[in-house]
């Protein structure tokens, strides 16, 4: 206004000089360029008395304000409406512009407010603000981190004057104890990532690793979500994990996430435990936790993964039934692949454990004894075996299968199971392993085959002395048969011999056998247990002493003897045995074999009628 009146009296003053002509000037002429100096006169004088006070109290409270803030160990700042009119030296230290203040001077507030509490701001400047704690702010420094800080609000006289007092952040900058500095090197040097968010599940702290591992900087990333730093098809699961943390639903929370890939950075898997943290300042609850690296560890599982993945396809898609089971004489599985389906008609939920299938009776009735011997011949050698043989499937049909398979020892040498491979033969090679099984059964009697016979014998003479067991061998010729074949023909004598060897199968089990020699029946004793020697009848003396060995003789002649009858043609038998039982008096198995087929032992068999 002042120099808008100077402005026109200088106009009235130019214009009174062009006009008049110095001697003759007209009086109302000055009175006209008088008038612009009278009213500035007027105004100045005049107007003082109503607007001066209203200008001093302004001031007053300005200086006043400004002073307190100043004095004050808080950081503070002074608003002139929306604007900055002063700030202290700790708000100043604290935002990183202790030497720059005259460049916060005259800048809006919501400047160094962080934009997610302009909203907040706003509201806390309204008329209806209470002149108390107001809540928090998120402030920004002028390297552009926030903190958190509680704010006070105070308003002047004039609506205009507004003064914020800030919460001073726990600054562990300003801690130089030895704990601190041992806190801040293990921060930093740490190869995880240490972190802390705010109540609105915001980045508040993360430490330099988190910057090496993700490739954003610990900056950019303070007071964004915490969820963005994530793969999407994680958040789910990690926004109500930390939900749950925060409202005490959990007390802590242990997730497997990929970290987002960044253009220097391949997207990672990390593991993530977390903890709920008090903010006692704020009132409210954050979280704090660790990031492991496990990408390697899940890469790994994953390529394990995807190789079972191939080596369970491949093994569903054999024509035929991998299995991993027990040496017992129910084969018991404890593993088989899809393809036993096929192979049998039972689902491995029915085979494992002989849940509803036991294998050892889909063989065939006939080959039992035969698999069961020459697998525990193969398995007392630590040899693999190979065989061949005949199972009922679900569907009553009658199958050829041939199966390889191992023992499986522990590091100490202890037999832990088995494991093979059974595929189906039928079509192909049906008739060439029923010859090939002929090597080692006889068909005819089911006894053992000679070759098997001899092998288990072996066997027994090499290891008994080293295990300390008895073992015994009775040899038995049946007399009769000379006259049978030159009265009634081979034939007849064949089937004798077939009858007699039927009948001796009761002697036969897991460790003894009986087998075809010389025209005679070879018997192999090496289990003495009353059980396993039941068809002998109550031992008048220990079964493997002499006179024990001799009562089991008596009671297979008894079997011999029995009446038979062929064709109608009745048969009366005779026979004569010898027995061997001194290791040491022999010079290997075959020797021994050679010493019982002599018939010389002092005992006869009593007839058929004193038989028992």
């Amino acid at each position: 206004m002042t120099l808008y009146l100077i402005a026109t009296l200088l106009a009235c003053s130019t214009a009174l000089l062009v006009l008049g002509d110095g001697s003759d000037t007209s009086p109302l002429l000055w009175t006209l360029a008088m008038i612009p100096l009278l009213t500035w006169i007027v105004l100045r004088h005049g107007g003082r008395h109503g607007g001066s006070s209203r200008t001093t109290d302004a001031l007053s409270a300005l200086q006043s304000l400004s002073r307190f803030a100043e004095q004050s160990g808080q950081p503070a700042l002074l608003l002139e409406g929306e604007n900055i009119a002063n700030a202290n030296r700790a708000l100043l230290k604290l935002i990183g512009l202790e030497d720059r203040g005259d460049e916060l001077i005259g800048m809006p507030l919501d400047n160094i407010v962080h934009p997610k509490h302009h909203r907040r701001l706003a509201t806390l400047l309204s008329p209806q603000a209470d002149n108390s704690d107001a809540g928090t702010l998120s402030l920004m420094r002028a390297d552009g981190t926030p903190w958190s800080a509680r704010v006070s609000l105070f308003q002047g006289h004039s609506a205009q004057l507004t003064l914020l007092q800030f919460s001073t952040p726990q600054d562990a900058a300003t801690n130089t104890g030895h704990e601190y500095l041992q806190a801040t090197r293990l921060t930093h040097f740490s190869r995880e990532i240490l972190f802390s968010l705010d109540a609105q599940m915001q980045l508040s702290y993360a430490n330099a690793q988190w910057e090496r591992s993700t490739g954003r900087s610990v900056a950019e990333s303070t007071q964004q979500p915490f969820l963005s730093t994530f793969h999407s098809e994680d958040r789910a699961a990690l926004g109500t994990g930390l939900r749950q943390l925060q409202a005490g639903k959990r007390d802590n929370l242990t997730l497997e996430l990929r970290i987002r890939a960044t253009r220097a950075h391949a997207a990672r898997w990390v593991e993530l435990r977390a903890w709920p943290m008090p903010l006692q300042t704020l009132g409210e609850t954050g979280v704090s936790g660790i990031l492991l690296d496990i990408d390697q560890r899940r890469r790994s599982e994953e390529a394990l993964r995807a190789q079972r993945r191939g080596l369970h396809t491949m093994l569903d898609n054999l024509p035929g039934m991998i299995y991993r089971g027990q040496n017992d004489r129910n084969w018991t599985m404890e593993f088989v692949s899809e393809g036993c389906f096929e192979l049998t008609g039972y689902t491995p939920l029915e085979l494992v454990d002989n849940h509803s299938a036991c294998f050892a009776e889909m063989i065939h009735e006939e080959d039992r004894d035969f698999v069961w011997n020459f697998v525990q011949m193969r398995l007392d050698r630590r040899e693999r075996y190979e065989l061949s043989y005949r199972i009922v499937d679900r569907d009553g049909q009658t199958r050829w299968v041939w199966e390889q398979g191992r023992g499986i020892y522990s590091s100490r040498g202890e037999f832990l199971g088995l494991e093979g491979f059974i595929t189906d033969v039928s079509a192909s090679r049906g008739a060439q392993e029923e010859a090939r099984r002929r090597l080692f059964f006889d068909n005819a009697t089911g006894l053992m085959n000679l070759s098997l016979f001899l092998d288990r014998l072996q066997h027994l003479y090499r290891h008994a002395a080293i295990a300390d067991y008895p073992f015994a061998l009775i040899h038995i010729e049946i007399e009769t048969i000379t006259e049978i074949a030159e009265h009634y023909g081979p034939a007849m004598s064949e089937r004798v011999s077939v009858e007699i060897g039927k009948r001796l199968r009761l002697a036969q089990s897991d460790c003894n056998g009986v087998a075809r020699h010389a025209g005679g029946f070879a018997v192999l004793i090496s289990d003495f247990r009353p059980q396993t020697l039941s068809w002998a009848g109550p031992p008048s003396a220990e079964p493997s002493s002499a006179a024990g060995l001799l009562h089991l003789a008596h009671a297979l002649a008894a079997e011999i003897s029995r009446p038979l009858r062929i064709d109608g043609h009745s048969l009366s038998l005779s026979a004569r045995f010898g027995i061997a039982t001194e290791r040491e008096a022999h010079a290997d198995a075959n020797a021994m074999l050679e010493q019982a087929a002599r018939h010389d032992h002092p005992g006869a068999l009593p007839p058929p009628e004193q038989a028992h």
